[in-house]
């Protein structure tokens, strides 16, 4: 008989009158991929890929529902739309999930460019968006039934364009949630004050969707538990919310109104919101389903929260973007496949997401018109002898991508194991997601066809055996050394992680104020040591990404930040440096130094003419993130 691997999450869920095949929720997230108001394309296989993926609902995220409550390019309700809308529901339907649609007002958030009509720009009360510096005016009882009736008619539509579920949206600092707050509702009208009163408008919103749908479809929420601040509505207020808007709803998907705790970064704990909507759940008060939602990547930590009655299921955002795939394998028993989640958050930076949406893990994300649906790749017409040239990521994912597409790959590594600079997470205290990420990679490429030649240095006797028809340099970069005094007594900063023989002593001062220089201080600070950054100029960490968690980091380690200063002299006893005109002195056992990494291309150099085909990756091409060097060589693979 099938034994189920993970049992309370393959189980199927009733949400009023619509059965949802297993407790998976891909949740609503926003691809910018809008043109003149409808959603491209692009944007409706990327939701066909994340029910292709097993999935047992599927969410199109932040769907505006009037004029003036987009935050966002709007996507607009029109009859011309319609068939686009209903494509994309259809897409979901194919592969068995449910699809929902996010209804989300901005509130005093709103972008006024987004917006057609600047009168109809509002909130609970008067203020000003400090993002944008527009005025926001308090909005009026027919404000209120303009935009309940927006709520509706919007929810009406995309029920008629096939969807099965309307998720309203009651978090993240929208505004139905702006009236749940105290902290931003300050009317003294029957909408604010109380929080029955500041309940009120929220709960009429549901009604009024209710009334207009009918009794038979089925409507969601996702709600913020707690704001996570001592003046804002607490875990007790989201009970009392949900006992009476149980009344219009089948399910609340439980968030934070905390950004912290929404994009949680890399240095904090996994699930940090399950508390939240676990004293919903066992509060007893709350009849309908509840499901959790943040920074759950892992199907162990997901089955656990639904086992232990924690919620009824889970909601997972950047975990499915990092891999749709990830409800599928978990249900076939292929957990250790799964594309590991950095949480690092590349994916809904501001930058990035409004050029193109990106994963630092996953290169097919946003790209899955061009390159197909499956759990995999098309394979190569013509297969081809690969050589790779290097053993960290970009040639890891070069030789993974290279081999599933057929083609006969070597890879060379001049170290003794795999994983390039990345293997600094083997003795890191701090970036945990990334070593799960490494060691998915290196168990991918030591299960591929790949032939893997450690401790070896390409030689021409070696290319002219393989005779490759195209070589991948992935040789990586190298530190820059600083061109300062004293030099010569200081190390590079990552050289902590890999001389277990380095002698640092208790006071480290580190010349470098950049994500490496940043992350090796926090690494040093959980072994206790006492850690000076000088950074020469006024930002920190200025190329995260938008970890945003970083600095919060920062303070709580205690970590001593200098902005603004000028390294220089390293002597025997510490760091001479200048900061608003004043020279001082930072005392030290060691130095570090973290300023900046160049390309290694010697190799690339030594090997561009011995095939046809010769191309340079990752960090040995242009030093960056992980992004660059996984989407580097996946692109480089796809070429062959």
């Amino acid at each position: 008989m099938y034994k189920q691997p993970y049992p309370n999450l393959q189980k199927p869920i009733k949400l009023r009158n619509l059965l949802v095949k297993n407790r998976m929720m891909s949740a609503p997230n926003m691809l910018f991929r809008t043109i003149d108001g409808r959603p491209d394309e692009y944007y409706v296989r990327y939701l066909e890929h994340k029910a292709r993926g097993g999935a047992g609902i599927v969410t199109l995220g932040e769907a505006n529902v009037c004029d003036g409550g987009n935050h966002t390019p709007g996507m607009e309700t029109t009859q011309e739309n319609m068939a686009i809308y209903a494509e994309m529901s259809q897409a979901i339907h194919e592969h068995g999930a449910a699809a929902a649609v996010e209804l989300t007002h901005g509130g005093n958030r709103v972008r006024a460019d987004f917006n057609k009509d600047p009168n109809k720009i509002m909130g609970p009360s008067d203020t000003v968006n400090p993002m944008t510096g527009t005025k926001i005016r308090a909005m009026t009882k027919e404000d209120m039934e303009y935009v309940a009736d927006g709520f509706a008619k919007t929810a009406a539509y995309y029920y008629h364009a096939g969807f099965d579920i309307v998720h309203v949206h009651c978090g993240h600092g929208w505004l139905l949630t702006q009236f749940l707050s105290p902290i931003i509702n300050k009317r003294t009208d029957e909408y604010g004050g109380s929080l029955e009163n500041r309940m009120r408008f929220p709960l009429y919103v549901l009604k009024k969707i209710r009334e207009h749908v009918g009794n038979h479809r089925t409507i969601t929420i996702r709600l913020s538990g707690s704001e996570r601040d001592p003046a804002g509505f607490t875990v007790e207020d989201s009970i009392e919310f949900l006992v009476k808007a149980q009344e219009y709803i089948d399910m609340a998907e439980i968030s934070t109104e905390d950004f912290r705790y929404i994009f949680a970064s890399p240095y904090m704990p996994h699930g940090q919101n399950v508390f939240l909507a676990e004293t919903i759940k066992k509060s007893g008060r709350v009849n309908i389903p509840i499901f959790t939602i943040g920074s759950i990547v892992d199907p162990d930590q997901a089955e656990e929260i639904i086992a232990s009655g924690a919620a009824d299921g889970v909601s997972m955002s950047r975990a499915l973007i990092a891999d749709p795939f990830f409800p599928k394998k978990t249900i076939l028993g292929r957990a250790e496949d799964i594309t590991p989640c950095l949480r690092c958050s590349n994916c809904t930076n501001g930058d990035n997401a409004n050029r193109h949406f990106r994963c630092s893990v996953n290169p097919l994300t946003a790209h899955e018109l061009r390159h197909g649906f499956g759990d995999g790749i098309e394979e190569a017409l013509h297969k081809r002898n690969v050589l790779i040239v290097g053993g960290g990521p970009a040639g890891m994912q070069a030789a993974i991508t290279a081999s599933e597409r057929g083609h006969r790959v070597t890879l060379v590594e001049r170290g003794p194991a795999l994983g390039g600079l990345l293997r600094f997470t083997e003795t890191d205290t701090i970036k945990h997601d990334l070593r799960r990420f490494t060691e998915y990679l290196i168990r991918k490429v030591h299960r591929s066809s790949a032939t893997i030649m450690l401790n070896t240095v390409v030689t021409d006797d070696l290319v002219e055996r393989l005779n490759p028809g195209h070589i991948i340099i992935a040789t990586g970069s190298v530190p820059i050394i600083p061109a300062i005094k004293g030099v010569e007594k200081a190390r590079y900063a990552a050289d902590v992680y890999f001389h277990a023989d380095f002698s640092l002593g208790e006071n480290i001062v580190i010349i470098g104020g950049g994500p490496i220089g940043v992350e090796t201080g926090l690494h040093l600070m959980n072994l206790g040591k006492k850690v000076t950054v000088l950074e020469l100029t006024n930002d920190i960490a200025r190329d995260s990404s938008g970890l945003v968690g970083i600095m919060d980091a920062i303070q709580e380690k205690g970590m001593n930040v200098l902005t603004g200063a000028k390294t220089l002299e390293i002597t025997d006893t510490g760091v001479v440096y200048e900061k608003d005109g004043q020279t001082a002195t930072a005392p030290a056992d060691a130095v570090l130094y973290a300023v900046g990494m160049r390309p290694d291309e010697r190799t690339y150099f030594e090997l561009y003419d011995r095939a046809p085909f010769v191309i340079n990756i990752g960090d040995a091409k242009q030093p960056g993130k992980v992004d660059n060097a996984i989407n580097g060589g996946f692109f480089a693979a796809m070429s062959i």
